[in-house]
Parts: C-alpha cells; sequence; structure tokens
C-alpha cells in the first residue's frame, strides 16, 4: 500500500486522508507528485540529499532563480488541485548571495539560511513546521527560516502582498504538489498540542538562586560574536568563557533585542576547546544542536511587543536546559541519553549572532574570560 494517497487527476476535491504509513519515509518517485497531506495536523519533513556538486555563486543574472539540481519546490493547495494557496522554494545548499529559501505568498526575495544545510553532509531531514500564526523551516533541527504570517513583504512589484501572506497563513492546506524532488523522501509527524510543545515543566515562577554573598558581579560586558578574524572565526579559545554550566545555578544571563526571526546563539564547547554543538533561539524556535528543535512556548512568543532589550538566561544545570526571563522559566528542557551525555561537557562557550552592544554579565566567582575581553575595554559596558 502506498504510504500516502496521490492524486493523479486534477481538480478533484475531497478532503485529506492520511495514510497510518504516512509516519514512514515515502519515496518521491517523479519530478511532479501530488499528495494529500493536511499541513496544520503534521510536521511535513523531508529527505534530501546534498548534490556531489554544485555552486553557490552561480553565474546567472541576480539569481532570481535557482539551480534545479538544488531546487525543491511545492504547491499548496485548499480543497480543490485548482486553488493554489502557496508556492514554497529552498535548496539543498547556501548560495553566496543568500538566495535560498522563498515563500512567494510573503517573500519579495529570495531569503538567507542561517547556515549551510546539515553543516555540508550528503543526507539533509527538512521539516516545514506550520502553526496558526507563523511557519518554521529546519534542516536537522537547525532554523534555517520562519515567516510570521502577519508580516509579509510589501512592495509594488509584488501585488497582493503582505495579504497574501496572512491568507496563506489562514488556508487549510490539505493537498501539496512536489516538484524537482525525485529521489527524495517525505513524512509526516502529527503536531504537539499547545501544552506539549511548550514542554514539561514550564513555569513562571521564580527559580531558586544562589545567595548573594557567593556572587561577585562584575560590569556588563560586551557579547560579541566571534565570528571574526580576530576570534578565528570561533576556533579562539581567547574568545570564550569558561564556566561551567553543567553546575551553575545561574547560568550566562545576556541582554540582547529579542525578535521573531533573528537567532541569538552561544557556541557551546568542552574544556579542550571542542565545539559541541549550538544553542539558539528567537521568539518563533528554540534549537539546541542534534538534540533541540521546537517551537518557542507561548511565554516567550508573548515578547515579540516588548521594547528595546531584554536580560535572558541560558541554564543548563544537570542537563536541564532553560531560558529564564525576569527570573521566571519561560522554558525547561530535561536532555535525555546521548544529548545528555553530549552537552554534559560543556566547559565554555561564545557568543554568535550577536553584537558588541549586546551584553552578558560577567561574574567573577565562576567565569574566566579569555584574553580578547582584556584586550577590547571598549567593549566594556559603563
Amino acid at each position: 500500500m502506498l504510504a500516502l494517497i496521490v492524486l493523479a487527476v486534477a481538480g478533484i476535491a475531497q478532503s485529506a486522508v492520511l495514510d497510518p504509513s504516512l509516519t514512514e519515509w515515502r519515496l518521491i518517485e517523479s519530478n511532479e507528485e501530488r499528495v494529500m497531506f493536511p499541513l496544520k495536523e503534521y510536521i511535513l519533513e523531508v529527505k534530501a540529499f546534498l548534490p556531489d556538486v554544485f555552486d553557490t555563486n552561480p553565474p546567472y543574472g541576480e539569481l532570481f532563480r535557482t539551480d534545479k539540481s538544488s531546487t525543491m519546490m511545492m504547491l499548496l493547495h485548499e480543497g480543490s488541485w485548482n486553488s493554489k494557496v502557496g508556492r514554497l522554494v529552498w535548496n539543498t545548499i547556501k548560495y553566496d548571495r543568500g538566495y535560498d529559501v522563498n515563500v512567494e505568498e510573503c517573500d519579495v526575495r529570495y531569503e538567507a539560511y542561517n547556515s549551510f544545510p546539515a553543516q555540508g553532509r550528503k543526507e539533509q531531514i527538512w521539516a516545514w513546521n506550520f502553526f496558526e500564526e507563523f511557519v518554521l523551516l529546519t534542516c536537522d533541527g537547525e532554523l534555517q527560516y520562519s515567516q510570521y504570517f502577519n508580516d509579509g513583504d510589501v512592495n509594488p512589484r509584488k501585488p497582493g502582498l503582505p495579504e497574501k501572506c496572512a491568507a496563506l497563513g489562514r488556508a487549510q492546506v490539505d493537498r501539496i504538489v512536489f516538484k524537482h524532488m525525485e529521489g527524495f523522501y517525505i513524512r509526516g509527524r502529527p503536531i504537539e498540542s499547545e501544552e506539549a510543545a511548550t514542554t514539561p515543566g514550564l513555569s513562571t515562577t521564580p527559580t531558586a538562586s544562589a545567595e548573594p554573598d557567593n556572587i561577585v558581579y562584575d560590569k556588563e560586558v560586551g557579547a560579541c560574536s566571534c565570528w571574526t578574524p580576530e576570534c578565528s572565526y570561533c576556533n579562539n579559545l581567547e574568545c570564550t568563557v569558561k564556566q561551567d554550566l553543567t553546575t551553575s545555578d545561574q547560568g550566562v544571563q545576556v541582554t540582547t533585542k529579542l525578535k521573531w526571526k533573528k537567532l541569538n546563539t552561544i557556541v557551546l564547547y568542552d574544556q579542550a576547546g571542542k565545539e559541541l554543538g549550538k544553542f539558539r533561539f528567537s521568539l518563533s524556535g528554540i534549537y539546541l544542536t542534534g538534540c533541540i528543535g521546537c517551537q518557542a512556548p507561548r511565554a516567550l512568543r508573548k515578547m515579540r511587543n516588548v521594547e528595546g532589550k531584554t536580560a535572558w538566561t541560558f541554564a543548563l544545570k544537570d542537563g536541564v536546559v532553560q531560558i529564564r526571563v525576569s527570573g521566571g522559566v519561560v522554558y525547561e528542557q530535561e536532555l535525555i541519553g546521548e544529548c545528555k551525555e553530549v552537552y554534559s561537557k560543556v566547559r565554555r562557550y561564545a557568543f554568535y549572532d550577536m553584537t558588541c552592544e549586546d551584553t552578558f554579565l560577567y561574574r567573577a566567582s565562576e567565569m574566566v574570560a579569555g584574553l580578547f575581553w582584556e584586550t577590547q575595554p571598549n567593549i566594556i559596558a559603563n
């Protein structure tokens, strides 16, 4: 039995019914394939493969189109194969000029990924996750694109925006045309309920803290990005902060402007400076390399209207990932198995996706900053 109901006849209106075996990978056998798929009920996962030969800086014009050998496309329909409500295009590679992903109804131009998909590995697991208010695209659990449906682009060259973006958010997509994806695989994963998505243990009660007398507070220090030549693109130990986050009650407090798309990233290292992964979050999603990839909980999402910068804390004590704001826990997830083992080795970290105008609270009682901060007095906040 086919894993999905594939319709070869256009214009047939019927409700989307998923075969139970949808949760298993199904091969896309042709260059254009129609599949019944209720996109608001299932996360759509795509197993794609990086081409053996590709060009991240192709020569053609302004790159308003992409190389078909690396392109994936989905046409979204609601109620009928004659009722297209969306066109999604994304790529298995990251282009030098950032023309990587596009939701036609929301974006005037292609948007750039946050990083090279799957860190350049051959196999890639993509996930399109459609919520009522926004959509997320991840690759191997790392956020690559997000779009708030009520915040579509406005440009006279594309009439109908941003109204079409809002309409896409309201649409009950129940069938999809997959194009340029022959040889790839698709499957559906049920979307968790709101309660499950906010993770167990979520609370807004203040967490226990160490006695103030045991902590020495220094000045706020610039949380400069390590992605610079001086820091050897996050490979220089002198650009890290040494702190055992796995035993710290305090974690690390960072002050940045929280935004819907822009990620706040902390690069995590072991004692010797080997990168273990990245903790990344925005108001739309939370990610820990290889272990966490989820929608941000409501307590965090509602902060999108907060003016100015917000002080937030990342904690990892005893393998429990936390985000705290104003002393309250807005996200909590206990790591288990291999994830807990890997991140139990965190002894250093550096900042990424931030600027020297952002800050972190340096606590001399449990932190040792690299020489980078000592040689950059101009980044110490007054």
